[in-house]
């Protein structure tokens, strides 16, 4: 991530994973085979049930894999109900910050994408090189070889006699070529790709075959062997000459999680440590490194620190990779440290009251104030200090304020201070 070389690689394994929950291709085969031979052929063959590229390699022989199969059959409806889990958020929340350079999913679902616009970001998935390059001027591109159950539903690819169809072959030449140019020399993480669908595992291991990666980690429970079997062409590049290759033998969803919560647990620290020469100047005694410690909270909290080191409003995302205009924020983080202030959640408790920290810098504190209503069921701090904010003790608009838990015209929560305020009111 630091060396702006990560890409992350993901196939139906990550999304199997629960609460997404979404079916297997053996799964997928089995609900198309038994709905085709409810509606149209009970004498089917059996050996075609469970068996997903034979069952469309048959309906593209009928030459009814687009009007039958896809448009009628697939159940679509499985890919675009289920709820994202930590893995999909950990892939947004990455490409929005752009840490990870690209993402290659082989999935139809729009779980990613969803879990960005959660967040409040306006994401795209692209289903061409071309759609990659234009997404990247906003955000770290999700390229989705295989199609999308939401875009273009028909030229979803399940079968390789789909290769011949002009759309479909010019959005392949169209992604390689993008791929030969973007992800040369980078570190691939593959996550949940070594399905039982082996037609997918051919396709992304024929497009990734002349990108040369640096190193190839691979998160997936199987073992070496059934890896290999599954995948010979993915596994032959993780194992190519000069590829530093490591398997990690979790799920994919629990190791981008974990991934994740390193990358936030890291990010704080150095809002932290920003202000320790602030600190160290105006105390004239030295800083303590255990302040620096973060505790090993969920990902969705750590996220809600990293938005307040932006100063980012409910609603809305984090973009930042790297921490900026964070010496004032880290130096009053230190002073709550020092003073013995306790990590609660993304708040601090001390002396019996909760105290958020937000990065208020060039704001008005009243007119920062209005961006922060949360939500009626979100528990508010007693204190929230918008750092590098100025206190003009104007509100931050003329409309009638309203009250703390009102639906009809919510209000900020607890008592706003800017740094020098709250220094006062919490004596440290």
């Amino acid at each position: 991530m630091h060396a702006e070389r990560l890409i992350v690689v993901c196939g139906a394994g990550l999304s199997m994973a629960p609460p997404s929950s979404l079916p297997s291709a053996r799964r997928v085969a089995e609900q198309c085979f038994d709905e085709y031979m409810l509606a149209v052929n009970p004498d089917w063959d059996p050996a075609l049930r469970g068996d997903l590229e034979a069952l469309t390699a048959h309906f593209a022989n009928l030459n009814i894999l687009k009007k039958v199969f896809i448009e009628r059959i697939v159940p679509w409806q499985e890919f675009g109900f289920s709820p994202p889990n930590v893995g999909h958020a950990a892939i947004a929340d990455f490409l929005i910050v752009r840490a990870a350079v690209a993402g290659l999913s082989s999935n139809y679902d729009t779980l990613i994408e969803r879990s960005a616009q959660n967040y409040g970001f306006d994401f795209l998935g692209s289903l061409d090189g071309d759609e990659a390059v234009l997404h990247a001027a906003t955000q770290g591109p999700l390229l989705k070889f295989h199609g999308c159950s939401q875009r273009d539903r028909s030229s979803t690819i399940w079968a390789s006699s789909q290769l011949q169809d002009q759309v479909i072959a010019a959005r392949v030449q169209k992604s390689k070529t993008w791929m030969a140019a973007n992800l040369r020399q980078k570190d691939l993480l593959i996550v949940g790709f070594w399905s039982d669908w082996q037609y997918l595992n051919q396709i992304i291991g024929s497009a990734l075959n002349n990108v040369n990666p640096l190193s190839v980690t691979v998160a997936d429970p199987s073992d070496a062997g059934q890896l290999q079997q599954k995948a010979p062409d993915l596994w032959a590049l993780a194992h190519a000459k000069n590829v530093s290759f490591d398997h990690v033998q979790e799920s994919g969803s629990d190791v981008l999680d974990e991934l994740r919560r390193a990358f936030s647990k890291n990010y704080i620290r150095q809002v932290i440590a920003a202000g320790r020469q602030a600190f160290e100047q105006e105390l004239d005694v030295p800083w303590d490194p255990a302040w620096l410690d973060v505790d090993d909270f969920d990902s969705e909290t750590l996220y809600g620190w990293r938005r307040d080191a932006e100063g980012v409003p409910p609603g809305k995302p984090a973009t930042k990779q790297r921490p900026e205009n964070s010496e004032v924020l880290g130096f009053f983080h230190l002073l709550l440290r020092q003073a013995g202030a306790q990590q609660k959640g993304d708040t601090y408790e001390m002396n019996g009251r909760t105290i958020r920290v937000i990065n208020g810098a060039a704001e008005f504190l009243g007119k920062l104030r209005t961006r922060f209503v949360e939500a009626p069921v979100i528990p508010t701090a007693d204190i929230v200090v918008a750092v590098g904010a100025t206190d003009l003790g104007l509100p931050g608009n003329i409309v009638h304020r309203g009250h703390v838990g009102n639906f009809i015209r919510p209000e900020p929560g607890g008592r706003w201070f800017d740094i020098s305020g709250a220094r006062e009111e919490l004596n440290i």
